[in-house]
């Protein structure tokens, strides 16, 4: 990394580059070595000032007037990347929010959270006959799982769900660089697009779960036509890679760490402190993004007026600065609500408490049929430039009753 500071307001430069090879590779080392640079860097290559330590994060993410959402590095149009909310401000954002958010109604959740645990319970216990398996926990369990229950409350149908997970992971390699990279998930995804295309019209997604209440919104006048296939194609892309990622980094983790596992066991109340601690310690977005709405001063550091920018959520929630022994896994962390896996302020995910749910399940079904786990193989890291996992996470699962 180079420097090219001129004054002591000035933006540190950097000629890094977050989407070679080996960055991709290694996002947690790579990243984390900008955060320890400075808390806002300029990567010179794509003009871009990238914002890396927790703090200097939440002020960003917080404050909508000064950093707007309505662009960001990377934002131009894909039709992988549903425009709808993800790049508006109030009062546009604030009017759609309120009507998806009806999706994730009280009612909705406790149905969901039922059929989330009668289906890992059945995913787990099929896995288990024999107590002792080895597997490929991506596949296996976070993409099979997610594939059901998921497209399930979407009322999608059952035929070309398994290419759902191609279409995801070029929504997330949108939002990035158009390198060698993009261009060729985006050739992947084509079959998938034209799937979730036709899936989220009315005459196919209007006819149950969420695709019907929202087509229910748009018959009462509460949302237009085009809005209404929008909305249901940004749940198609926001619901699927990051909730895939969140169950097997949960395993990863947990087989990284057999003492863990084990306190688990000892202590099962502590689950959702543990949903949280995975969500800090392998974020399923590695950043996302704002542009600056006036010129504004971060850490010290002056970011001018419509200045595109990277937000960092992976090397933030290794950030020493912020937490204590950040590279250790630990299910009793406390103060864990600080990390900014989802978000943070208007922008924070709205299927966020889904995907707690559709977690919490699996990791309550590992509990009651797997008594210890453990690596057999080297995990392989996703080539995804915007969010990071495994698309490989080979683990042996034992019970002592086999």
């Amino acid at each position: 990394m180079t420097s090219t500071d001129s004054a002591p307001s000035a933006v540190p430069t950097s000629d890094y580059d977050p989407f070679t090879t080996e960055a991709l590779a290694d996002p947690i080392r790579y990243d984390g070595e900008l955060r320890e640079y400075a808390s806002v860097v300029h990567l010179t290559k794509y003009d871009v000032y990238a914002v890396t330590r927790q703090d200097q994060l939440r002020q960003v993410g917080r404050d909508r007037k000064k950093f707007s959402n309505k662009s960001r590095a990377f934002a131009d149009l894909s039709p992988y990347k549903p425009t709808l909310m993800l790049f508006q401000d109030p009062p546009e954002h604030t009017a759609i929010k309120k009507l998806a958010l009806e999706l994730f109604s009280k009612e909705n959740l406790q149905a969901l959270d039922a059929a989330f645990r009668d289906e890992a319970e059945q995913l787990i216990a099929g896995v288990m006959t024999d107590g002792a398996v080895e597997l490929d926990a991506v596949d296996a369990i976070g993409t099979k799982f997610i594939t059901k229950v998921f497209l399930d409350a979407l009322g999608a149908p059952e035929e070309g769900r398994e290419l759902l997970k191609h279409f995801a992971d070029a929504a997330l390699n949108s939002t990035a660089p158009k390198n060698d990279l993009y261009y060729r998930k985006h050739a992947i995804g084509a079959p998938a697009l034209e799937w979730v295309e036709e899936n989220t019209k009315r005459e196919t997604a209007g006819q149950q779960g969420w695709g019907k209440q929202v087509y229910t919104m748009v018959d009462e006048g509460r949302l237009s036509e085009e809005d209404g296939q929008q909305l249901v194609k940004l749940v198609f892309a926001a619901g699927f890679d990051t909730t895939v990622g969140s169950i097997s980094n949960s395993i990863r983790a947990f087989a990284d760490n057999p003492d863990q596992w084990a306190l688990l066991k000892e202590n099962p109340d502590l689950v959702d402190n543990a949903i949280e601690e995975v969500l800090r310690y392998y974020p399923p977005v590695r950043y996302t993004g704002r542009v600056a709405a006036v010129e504004s001063e971060v850490d010290g550091y002056v970011i001018p007026e419509g200045a595109q920018m990277m937000t960092m959520w992976l090397s933030g929630s290794r950030d020493p600065r912020f937490w204590e022994n950040p590279d250790a896994f630990d299910i009793r962390r406390e103060n864990i609500s600080g990390h900014m896996s989802f978000g943070v302020g208007i922008h924070a995910c709205l299927g966020q408490h889904i995907a707690r749910m559709e977690t919490r399940a699996v990791l309550t079904a590992l509990l009651s049929h797997v008594d210890s786990m453990q690596l057999t193989g080297e995990p392989e890291v996703s080539d995804n430039m915007q969010g990071f996992g495994f698309t490989k996470i080979p683990v042996r699962f034992l019970s002592k009753r086999s």
